[in-house]
C-alpha cells in the first residue's frame, strides 16, 4: 500500500436535502401543532404532528447514511462515521445501474402520462455510475450521475491500493449498504411519499390561515341590549307550571368547517322552554305575547331581534303545548356567562322558574 495524502471525492448532494427535510419537518410539527390547539375535535393535525416527527426522524437517519464526500486519509477511507483501512477492501467493482425503478414507482401514482413516457424510455436512459467495494463479507456500494466522479473516486482508491483492480459489472440486486439515494422502485415510493406530504402537509397548514366563522362572531353588547329590551316588552305572566329553561350552547361552524371544525371560542347560546302538558290556550297566549314583543308577525315562527348587526332571534314553531327558543347567535366564550343571564331574565318574565 502507497501513502497518500487526503483526498475528498463529492458523493451526493442527499444529506444537504436530507438536513433540509429534517427542517421543514419540524416546521411542519410546529404548525401543524398549532393546529391541533385551533381545531382539538378534528384529526388531521394530530395525524400530522405524528408523520411531520416521522418523517424528521426518517431523513435524520438517511441523511447519516449518506456522507456527502468520500474521504481518503492516508490510512483509511473514510465515509461520514464508517472507517475503512484499506488492507480491508478485499476488492473493487465498477458498473451502471438504471434508475428507471426509481422514476416508474415515483411518477405512475403521482401521474399516468409521465409514468408511461418513463416506462417507454429505454432503461439505459437512467443509467448512474456505480462504484462498489466489498470488505470481507460486507458491501458498500457508491453512486453517481456521471462517470467524472466514480472515476476520480476509484483512482484515489487505485492510489492507496496500487494492487487493486477494479472489475466492470455490478449486481443491483445483490445486497450492499449504500451511501448514497437508492434508486429502486423502494426510493421511489420513498419519494412519492415525501411529495404527498409535503403538498397535503402544505394545504392543510393552509387551512389555518382562515379561522373565519361561518356566521359572526356578533357583538355582545348590542345583542345584550336586545334580549333586555325583549324581556322590557314582556310582564305580567302567571308562573308557567313544570316550565324551567333549559340552555344549549351550540357550537360554531368555521368556513371551512370540514378541516378546522367548530370554534371552540364561540358558541350560540340557546334558551328553550317547552311544556307538553300546558294547555293549548295557555301556551298560546305567551307565544302570542312573545310574537307582539318581538315584532313578528301572527302565526311567524322565526324572527330576528335587534339590529342588523348581531344575529339573536325568536323561535315559535307551530307545536302541541309550549315551545319557545331563543338563541344569541354566535358570541364568543368570554360574552356566553352576562348572556345567560339576560336569558334568564327573560325566561323569568315569560313566568319560567
Amino acid at each position: 500500500m502507497s501513502d497518500v495524502t487526503t483526498t475528498r471525492v463529492p458523493l451526493s448532494r442527499a444529506r444537504r436535502w436530507t438536513w433540509g427535510l429534517v427542517a421543514v419537518a419540524l416546521a411542519f410539527a410546529v404548525w401543524h401543532g398549532y393546529g391541533v390547539t385551533v381545531a382539538p375535535e378534528r384529526p388531521f393535525f394530530w395525524i400530522g404532528v405524528a408523520l411531520d416527527v416521522l418523517v424528521a426522524v426518517i431523513a435524520y437517519a438517511l441523511g447519516r447514511n449518506w456522507p456527502p464526500e468520500a474521504v481518503f486519509e492516508p490510512g483509511a477511507l473514510v465515509l461520514g462515521t464508517a472507517r475503512v483501512p484499506y488492507p480491508a477492501i478485499t476488492d473493487l467493482r465498477r458498473g451502471a445501474v438504471s434508475a428507471k425503478p426509481f422514476w416508474l414507482a415515483f411518477w405512475v401514482p403521482t401521474s399516468l402520462v409521465v409514468g408511461l413516457l418513463v416506462a417507454l424510455r429505454p432503461a439505459g436512459d437512467f443509467d448512474r455510475e456505480v462504484v462498489e467495494f466489498g470488505t470481507g463479507t460486507a458491501r458498500t456500494r457508491l453512486r453517481w450521475r456521471d462517470h467524472r466522479a466514480a472515476d476520480r473516486f476509484v483512482t484515489a482508491v487505485r492510489d492507496a491500493r496500487p494492487d487493486l483492480e477494479p472489475q466492470y459489472g455490478v449486481d443491483p440486486a445483490a445486497f450492499a449498504k449504500d451511501r448514497a439515494p437508492r434508486l429502486g422502485a423502494g426510493g421511489g415510493f420513498l419519494a412519492f411519499g415525501l411529495g404527498l406530504w409535503l403538498f397535503l402537509g402544505g394545504w392543510f397548514g393552509m387551512q389555518l390561515s382562515d379561522q373565519s366563522l361561518y356566521r359572526g362572531p356578533f357583538p355582545a353588547e348590542p345583542t345584550s341590549a336586545a334580549l333586555r329590551d325583549l324581556t322590557g316588552d314582556l310582564s305580567g305572566f302567571a308562573p308557567l307550571p313544570g316550565v324551567a329553561p333549559e340552555f344549549t350552547e351550540w357550537p360554531c361552524d368555521r368556513t371551512n368547517d370540514l378541516i378546522l371544525g367548530p370554534d371552540p371560542d364561540a358558541a350560540d347560546l340557546h334558551l328553550k322552554l317547552e311544556s307538553r302538558t300546558l294547555p293549548v290556550a295557555e301556551a298560546g297566549v305567551v307565544e302570542d305575547r312573545l310574537r307582539v314583543a318581538a315584532g313578528m308577525e301572527p302565526g311567524e315562527y322565526l324572527h330576528g331581534i335587534g339590529p342588523d348587526s348581531i344575529d339573536a332571534d325568536v323561535d315559535i314553531p307551530e307545536d302541541d303545548g309550549l315551545y319557545v327558543e331563543i338563541s344569541t347567535g354566535c358570541v364568543t366564550r368570554e360574552a356566553v356567562p352576562g348572556l345567560r343571564d339576560d336569558l334568564t331574565n327573560l325566561a323569568t318574565a315569560l313566568g319560567a322558574r
